[in-house]
């Protein structure tokens, strides 16, 4: 049985982080490897989306991930229904690099 699409909720981290020495690029693939680690994948370059069970959960994850933004860094997380995130509407061109992230197949447990 599916969740409700209305409850079960998108999480997009969208970040722009200094790339410009050699310190500031080891903060910026810490964040990214952060991301990674917690279940994001790649949108675009700087989005990475994560479907979570609840908004509780999306909630939690931001309250720890906000935190470890990179100084002189701005992250923006923004939470989407399933609803809402299934009215998207893409348009690739004709050698398209990635495609949409489906809604997965497994239900977190925790």
């Amino acid at each position: 049985m599916r969740p409700n699409s209305w409850r079960t909720v998108w999480l997009v981290a969208m970040f722009d982080l200094p790339t410009d020495t050699k310190e500031a690029r080891r903060r910026y693939t810490r964040f990214r490897n952060l991301l990674l680690k917690d279940g994001f994948g790649q949108l675009q370059y700087s989005i990475y989306i994560r479907h979570c069970a609840s908004f509780a959960k999306a909630q939690a994850l931001v309250e720890r991930l906000g935190p470890r933004t990179p100084r002189e860094g701005h992250v923006l997380f923004f939470f989407l229904t399933d609803k809402q995130y299934g009215m998207t509407r893409e348009f690739f061109g004709p050698k398209p690099a990635r495609l949409k992230p489906d809604v997965p197949a497994q239900i977190e447990m925790f």
